[in-house]
């Protein structure tokens, strides 16, 4: 694991511990539980563990591949259930793409290529603060992100997913406290993708088709197989990661993700980072200098 991990949702910039799972993984779901039965156990679950690093990656064989053209499909999810009680929230009508998000496979590590579009997305955790700037900045910019939020930081900032979902971002599943996807067992994995789902269907009114597997950068056949339980036929990956969890200041941030961002790129950024943050306009400018164009996941892939 990297010395120096992303943020604590109650501990903003807080180095990751290291320890183990939360002793209440032990109380896992069964591996092969449906959608429905996965949702609903996680009501009401609420831990605290430490964060690792994204890009962590473990010895087990990832899976990754490039998001072909796929075609458009209405298809929704319903909430089964919250982190935090049943889901008062509409859902949110998630136009996807048929063969990509909705049947499984490897990896999304990038989006097609020649529509000149690019979906920077951002590890949802750290101050309110920070989080509402870089909204306001992609406001400014007419830019979508994409968030995937830590299910403990989403649960305890629940008006940060509706502010999210308001200017028209996706809200995507980071599993429910961040550990290290990659040494957990089957049973603990479920239990973190279905918790991280049930706090996002408390903002969003379902679960959604995003998610994002915490403290590595690629899935794992145990990984996969927790997200396929609650719902999730694919793992986001990404392309492009200029390592801005470490701090390495606004301008670096810039430089690293303008030098490696193609088109159908799919950027890992974080959220609670302010050296992140300062960069997004400077990144957005760059990106509208080279002709592309800021859009959701959903939108990469094909949905709208």
């Amino acid at each position: 694991m990297s010395p120096a991990g992303e943020e604590d949702p109650g501990a903003p910039d807080h180095p990751a511990t290291g320890e183990g799972p939360d002793p209440a993984h032990d109380q896992a779901l069964p591996h092969t539980a449906s959608r429905r039965t996965v949702l609903a156990a996680a009501a009401g679950v609420v831990g605290a563990v430490g964060l690792a690093a994204c890009t962590t990656a473990g010895p087990e064989t990832p899976s990754r591949t490039t998001a072909s053209t796929p075609e458009s499909d209405p298809s929704t999810t319903t909430a089964r259930g919250s982190a935090t009680g049943p889901a008062t929230a509409p859902p949110v009508a998630t136009p996807v793409a048929a063969g990509v998000l909705t049947t499984s496979g490897p990896d999304l590590q990038t989006g097609p290529k020649g529509k000149a579009r690019v979906a920077l997305t951002f590890h949802g955790a750290g101050p309110s603060g920070l989080t509402m700037q870089a909204l306001s900045v992609a406001r400014a910019h007419q830019a979508k992100l994409t968030v995937f939020a830590v299910g403990q930081w989403l649960a305890a900032n629940p008006e940060l997913g509706r502010a999210i979902l308001a200017d028209g971002h996706d809200l995507g599943n980071h599993t429910w406290s961040h550990q290290p996807m990659r040494r957990l067992s089957a049973a603990q994995a479920d239990l973190e993708v279905s918790h991280g789902a049930a706090a996002v269907a408390a903002v969003r009114g379902s679960a959604g088709l995003l998610f994002r597997p915490s403290g590595t950068p690629s899935s794992t056949p145990t990984i996969r197989a927790a997200a396929l339980a609650a719902g999730y036929h694919r793992c986001i990956s990404y392309d492009v990661d200029p390592s801005d969890y470490l701090d390495p200041g606004s301008a670096a941030v810039r430089d690293r993700t303008l030098a490696a961002v193609r088109d159908g790129s799919i950027v890992s950024l974080h959220l609670g980072h302010a050296g992140t943050v300062a960069a997004l306009p400077a990144i957005l400018d760059g990106l509208h200098q080279r002709g592309l164009t800021a859009v959701t996941i959903t939108e990469l892939l094909g949905g709208t």
